[in-house]
């Protein structure tokens, strides 16, 4: 193993060991958020057919081993399509969301927790007017 791929072997472990000492509903929110900012991290969970994206009944799972085993191959072979210096920025983006995540007060992770729901009710909606159900 070079020294690039124990960087980044590091910066994985890192990163999945930050992430899980998030509580449930912040730990979900981030996974969310980790989602979106890079098509690549869902791409290589949705080879393997299992996305980060959990529900909030597959929280509990989240605390296992293999769960902490995907997110780090998932970001490992994120980390290794980036040039060295982009793969840093992202290390240290992802780090800094966790530590957002982390001191978010109680207020406004509500505040974003019924902003959430919102949306998501609003998309239930409009797809069930899409598909022609009653509403």
């Amino acid at each position: 193993m070079n020294g690039l791929n124990i960087l980044i072997e590091q910066m994985a472990a890192d990163i999945s060991s930050q992430a899980l000492r998030l509580d449930d509903v912040r730990l979900k929110l981030f996974l969310d958020w980790l989602n979106a900012h890079s098509s690549k991290v869902k791409a290589a969970t949705d080879s393997e057919a299992q996305s980060l994206q959990l529900d909030q009944a597959d929280i509990a799972s989240i605390r296992e081993e293999k769960m902490k085993d995907r997110l780090k191959a998932a970001l490992k072979t994120w980390f290794e399509s980036l040039p060295l210096q982009g793969m840093l920025w992202e290390y240290h983006l992802i780090l800094d969301e966790i530590a957002w995540w982390r001191g978010l007060d109680a207020r406004r992770l509500t505040m974003i927790l019924r902003s959430e729901a919102g949306k998501l009710a609003l998309s239930r909606r409009v797809e069930l007017v899409e598909t022609g159900a009653n509403v």
